[in-house]
C-alpha cells in the first residue's frame, strides 16, 4: 500500500499552516489583470513535511489562478525566498475563458489556521472503485490532500521541471466544494472550480512550482 499522506482541514494546531492571504508577493494572471490565489501555504517545519523542505525553503505557497483557463494547462512558477515572491517562468492556454464577476473566487482569498490530518486507508485507493470513492471525498468531506499518493482521473502525472528537468517531488492535489457544499470547507466562502483537480509539485533544487490539471 502506498504510505498516508494528509487530508488539509480548517483547524488550528502546533504549525503555521493556512488557507489563503497574501503573504506572498504573486504573479499578475494575464488573463484576469489580477493576483493570482495565494491558495494554500505550508510549514516546512512541520516534520510531517520533512521530504518538501530544504535548507533555505521553510514555507510553502501552493499558487494559481482559480478564476480563468490557464490551470487548465502545465504552469511553472519560481519562487524567490528572499524577496517572499513568486515568479511565472511559463503559462500556456489550451482555452480562452474567465468567470463571469458573480462566480469569481475572491482575490486575496481570506486566511485562515489549517491543519493536516493523517488520511484514512480508504484515501489510499487499491482499485477503480476504491479510487472513485476516494475522489468522491474530496470536494465533499475536504479539498485538498498533501504528500501520500495524487488520486488521478487519467493517466498518472510525470512532472519534469523546466529548468533541470529532473522529476518534481509530488506536493499536494486539491478541488473545489461540491455543489450544495458551498462554504462548508473553506471558511465561508464559495471555492467551486467545476470538476478539475490542481496538482502541485515542487523541485526543491530550483524551486520550481509546477501545476496539472485533471478533469473528471
Amino acid at each position: 500500500m502506498n504510505k498516508l499522506g494528509f487530508r488539509v482541514i480548517h483547524g488550528e494546531e502546533g504549525y503555521s499552516h493556512y488557507f489563503g492571504g497574501e503573504t506572498w508577493k504573486v504573479p499578475i494572471c494575464p488573463q484576469c489583470n489580477e493576483q493570482v490565489h495565494q491558495i494554500f501555504t505550508f510549514d516546512l517545519n512541520d516534520s510531517r513535511l520533512e521530504e518538501l523542505k530544504t535548507e533555505e525553503l521553510r514555507e510553502l505557497p501552493l499558487i494559481t489562478c482559480l478564476n480563468c483557463s490557464l490551470y487548465e494547462d502545465i504552469q511553472n512558477f519560481k519562487i524567490n525566498i528572499m524577496e517572499r515572491s513568486i515568479h511565472t517562468i511559463t503559462q500556456s492556454e489550451m482555452f480562452d475563458w474567465k468567470y463571469e464577476l458573480i462566480d469569481k473566487i475572491p482575490v486575496p482569498l481570506p486566511k485562515y489556521d489549517i491543519k493536516l490530518v493523517t488520511m484514512e486507508n480508504y484515501d489510499v485507493p487499491c482499485d477503480e472503485d476504491e479510487n472513485d470513492q476516494a475522489l468522491d471525498a474530496m470536494g465533499r468531506d475536504y479539498i485538498c490532500r498533501i504528500l501520500g499518493a495524487p488520486l488521478y482521473i487519467e493517466d498518472s502525472i510525470e512532472a519534469t521541471c523546466p529548468c533541470c528537468s529532473k522529476s518534481m517531488n509530488y506536493v499536494a492535489m486539491l478541488t473545489g466544494e461540491d455543489y450544495g457544499n458551498e462554504g462548508e470547507l473553506t471558511g465561508g466562502i464559495t471555492f467551486q472550480i467545476g470538476e478539475s483537480f490542481l496538482y502541485f509539485y515542487l523541485c526543491k533544487e530550483c524551486l520550481i512550482i509546477q501545476t496539472s490539471m485533471q478533469s473528471t
